[in-house]
């Protein structure tokens, strides 16, 4: 979601992460409602656009790296 432009604090409350810090937890309070509903707008156009299947999407395939392919 970051990668979307998403902040870091709104993208961990989509995902339902605990806060680590206890002082956090207790004094910041805000359910960043508004701003969880339009990353998750932003992940749902990112995907239609992925799972579409038009020419404007290319998949791109990983070479194998020869030391990898050495090891395997």
């Amino acid at each position: 979601m970051t990668a979307l432009g998403v902040l870091p604090e709104v993208a961990e409350k989509c995902l339902n992460h605990t806060e680590e810090s206890r002082a956090k937890r207790t004094y910041q309070r805000h359910s960043y409602d508004a701003e969880k509903r339009e990353a998750w707008r932003l992940l749902g156009e990112r995907l239609e656009l992925l799972s579409r299947g038009d020419d404007n999407v290319v998949t791109l395939k990983r070479r194998s790296n020869s030391a990898e392919s050495l090891t395997a």
